[in-house]
């Protein structure tokens, strides 16, 4: 990853940093330095808050959209977001690039001349181009995630989760199952469960139902087989449920 980040860094000629899933800047590799003008803000403490708050709330955002997420930070500078995940849906960090100048923007009449002046110096970069930038950083970080590139460095707990659910899939899992498993109380696992996973306990639990599910029909597993198999009451309750996921019934995937 390192190799990776830093050839991207120098081709581009931006700023990328890599945002673990405690949102902790990761100085592991080589990065752009701050520019002169993010650096003369963040000296001030009040501006150094509206950054920190700024990164925060658009991490949230790009977590919730899954997807790359361009925007205007509150200094008038264009970012990007790139939020990471696995094939099992686990939210692994995000690559976090920027401190780009929009060419379509006038500098703050109230900044100093020395800050209209590091305003300039700022690489120029259209909107369009940023999402451009964005879209190849999602596609080279998803290439990296299947070559296990990224891996997820977790709490301990959530390894445990991952596989008693991936062991009991044929079973109900209640969110108390889940917190006898780690020894904690159901307003943890309410609580912890989806910044970990990026979705409530339900809904982890029916995505990997559905997507082991389809596996199984793809391979050949009849509909009535696969439903039993994952628990459910009958071929009928998987069918709905399955269509409702996948928008398509069962019976047309694989050879049912």
């Amino acid at each position: 990853m390192n190799e990776v980040m830093s050839r991207l860094h120098r081709l581009f000629d931006i700023r990328i940093t890599f945002f673990d899933v405690q949102e902790d800047e990761q100085r592991d590799f080589h990065i752009k330095p701050m520019s002169p003008f993010c650096r003369a803000l963040r000296k001030q403490k009040s501006m150094d808050q509206k950054c920190k708050t700024c990164d925060r709330e658009n991490l949230a955002e790009a977590k919730q959209l899954r997807d790359v997420h361009i925007y205007h930070c509150h200094a008038g500078l264009i970012e990007g977001i790139v939020p990471l995940y696995d094939r099992r849906n686990l939210y692994l960090g995000a690559i976090v690039f920027g401190q780009l100048r929009d060419p379509d923007t006038k500098a703050n009449e109230d900044w100093s001349g020395a800050q209209k002046k590091h305003r300039l110096s700022l690489s120029p970069c259209p909107m369009e181009k940023a999402r451009d930038i964005g879209h190849l950083l999602k596609l080279v970080s998803e290439s990296m995630i299947d070559r296990e590139l990224i891996r997820r460095q977790s709490n301990p707990w959530v390894a445990t989760l991952d596989s008693y659910i991936e062991q009991h899939l044929h079973e109900k899992i209640t969110t108390d199952d889940l917190a006898r498993q780690i020894d904690k109380s159901e307003s943890f696992i309410t609580h912890h469960f989806p910044l970990e996973f990026g979705s409530t306990p339900r809904q982890h639990i029916l995505k990997r139902r559905m997507e082991e599910a389809k596996l199984m029909l793809e391979n050949g597993t009849s509909v009535q087989e696969t439903a039993e198999r994952l628990g459910f009451y009958d071929a009928f309750h998987f069918s709905k449920t399955f269509k409702r996921f996948w928008n398509k019934p069962p019976s047309t995937v694989g050879s049912n």
